[in-house]
């Protein structure tokens, strides 16, 4: 089946380019390129959390062609792709045979952190990208990589700073599988509170790490795709 992947808050496409050789023959691997970003990079920033959806919507819909298809989205990603599924739906496309929403609770739940950090001022915001991990030290040393950085990750929060959740008349009715790292201080409530929007229970999968799991235990994340996928 063709997995498409969503990156997290100033993530690109690459990260994911990486998991294609492990998945091959179970999934082929289509990383979404964010606008602002990669080979996007010269494109604008999106206005609204709801044209960062039109935009990936308008990616996966040329790619649909009655086979099966899984969405994965870790953080922001996780968030966009829910949105995204549902726009799917509301167009009368078929929604994915499997979703993998990873590193975010569900988007019903509030922030636990009220800080707006997509506002804070440079020296604040780069104080909390830095107590949330994931990024190597020597980033925030080198200026040019700042300047080139920070604009796509401040824009990527307010994305996922800005999102309304809207209650719907029908839940997600395909496989739903959450990753989760049990030291993942950014979760808020209870991480089966995904449960609310799907039909079905949904299948939980932690793994022994942070935020950014998905990193530092890049191996494990694959097997348990690989098991999610070659189970259906």
């Amino acid at each position: 089946m063709k997995l498409f992947c969503i990156p997290y808050a100033g993530g690109s496409a690459f990260f994911y380019s990486q998991w294609s050789s492990h998945l091959n023959g179970i999934a082929e691997i289509i990383p979404v390129e964010l606008a602002g970003r990669g080979r996007r990079v010269h494109e604008p920033f999106y206005r609204s959390f709801e044209e960062a959806v039109e935009d990936i919507t308008s990616i996966i819909v040329p790619q649909l062609s009655g086979e099966p298809y899984g969405i994965f989205g870790h953080s922001l990603g996780a968030i966009l792709a829910f949105e995204t599924i549902h726009q799917l739906k509301s167009r009368g496309y078929k929604e994915p045979d499997v979703v993998f929403f990873s590193g975010r609770s569900a988007p019903h739940v509030p922030d636990k952190d009220e800080t707006i950090v997509h506002t804070l001022p440079a020296e604040e915001f780069k104080r909390h990208l830095m107590e949330l991990g994931g990024t190597p030290p020597q980033f925030f040393d080198n200026t040019e990589l700042m300047d080139l950085f920070l604009p796509i990750i401040r824009s990527d929060f307010r994305l996922s700073e800005t999102h309304m959740f809207k209650e719907r008349n029908s839940k997600l009715g395909c496989d739903v599988y959450i990753f989760f790292g049990y030291k993942d201080d950014t979760l808020s409530g209870d991480i089966e509170e995904w449960d609310q929007v799907s039909d079905s229970a949904c299948k939980y999968v932690g793994f022994d790490g942070d935020h950014f799991f998905i990193h530092s235990h890049s191996q494990l994340v694959i097997e348990a795709l690989m098991k999610a996928l070659n189970f259906r």
